[in-house]
C-alpha cells in the first residue's frame, strides 16, 4: 500500500481520536443496545402478565314467589290444561301441591277440616269443565235468573286460569265461589247422587284453589268461607 494513503488514514483516525468521536460512535452502540434490551425485557413482561379471563355471570337464582309461580304453572298443565279435571283427580291435585311445598302441611289439614272430601262411592269421571257446561245450559233453560249462573262462570273462569292460581285476584275470586257453592249445597238442593258428588268436587276444587293464593295463608281471609263448610 502506498506509505502516503497509510499516513493520512492514521491521522485522519488520531485526530477522530482527538475530538472524540470514536468514542461517541461507541456510546450510541452501547445506547442502542440498551434500548433493545428494555424493549425485550418490557415485551417479555406483557408476556408474562397472566390475562383475566372472563367468567360468565352467575346465573340468576329465581326467587321464591318465582319459583313457587314456576311450580303452579307445571301443575296447571298437568292437570287443567286438557280441561279434563275432574273429582276423581283431587287426591292427586292436593298431593302434587303438598308435595311441592304450594300448599304446606298445615293448610292440607285445614282443607281437610273444612270439609274437602271425596264421596265414599266411586269419583265421577266426568270433567269439571262439562259438568259445568250441562249445568249452565240446563239453568240457562229451567231458571235464566239463577244467581248460579254467575257462580259457575266464575268457577269455570278459575279453571281455566289455574296456571295464575297463585294471584290475588284468582284466589279471592275462588274464595267467593267456594262460599257460594257452600251455601247452595247447605240449602240441599234436589239432585241425584251423581250430581252431588260434582257440585262438591267443584267446591273441594275451589277451595283449594282459593288456597294457592299468596296472601290467603297468611292473612286468614278464607276463615270466613271455610267456616260455612262446617254449616
Amino acid at each position: 500500500m502506498n506509505p502516503l494513503l497509510n499516513a493520512l488514514n492514521l491521522n485522519r483516525s488520531s485526530v477522530a481520536d482527538a475530538y472524540g468521536l470514536n468514542s461517541k460512535k461507541t456510546d450510541t452502540s452501547k445506547t442502542d443496545t440498551s434500548k433493545t434490551k428494555l424493549s425485550t425485557d418490557a415485551n417479555s413482561s406483557t408476556k408474562d402478565t397472566p390475562k383475566t379471563e372472563a367468567k360468565p355471570s352467575d346465573e340468576i337464582a329465581l326467587s321464591p314467589r318465582a319459583l313457587r309461580a314456576q311450580k303452579i304453572q307445571a301443575m296447571s298443565k298437568d292437570f287443567f290444561a286438557d280441561g279434563q279435571f275432574s273429582v276423581s283427580d283431587i287426591p292427586a291435585l292436593v298431593s302434587r301441591l303438598q308435595k311441592d311445598g304450594i300448599l304446606s302441611d298445615a293448610q292440607v289439614e285445614r282443607l281437610s277440616q273444612n270439609g274437602i272430601s271425596l264421596p265414599s262411592q266411586k269419583p265421577s269421571k266426568q270433567s269439571l269443565q262439562d259438568f259445568i257446561d250441562d249445568e249452565l245450559k240446563s239453568l240457562a233453560e229451567k231458571s235464566p235468573n239463577s244467581p248460579m249462573i254467575n257462580t259457575l262462570v266464575d268457577a269455570k273462569n278459575v279453571l281455566s286460569n289455574m296456571d295464575d292460581a297463585q294471584s290475588p285476584v284468582l284466589a279471592q275470586k275462588a274464595t267467593k265461589v267456594f262460599g257460594q257453592l257452600t251455601d247452595y249445597l247447605n240449602s240441599n238442593p234436589t239432585m241425584s247422587d251423581n250430581q252431588k258428588q260434582l257440585w262438591q268436587g267443584l267446591k273441594s276444587t275451589m277451595q283449594v284453589a282459593s288456597s294457592m293464593g299468596m296472601q290467603q295463608s297468611a292473612s286468614g281471609q278464607l276463615s270466613s268461607y271455610l267456616a260455612l263448610a262446617k254449616r
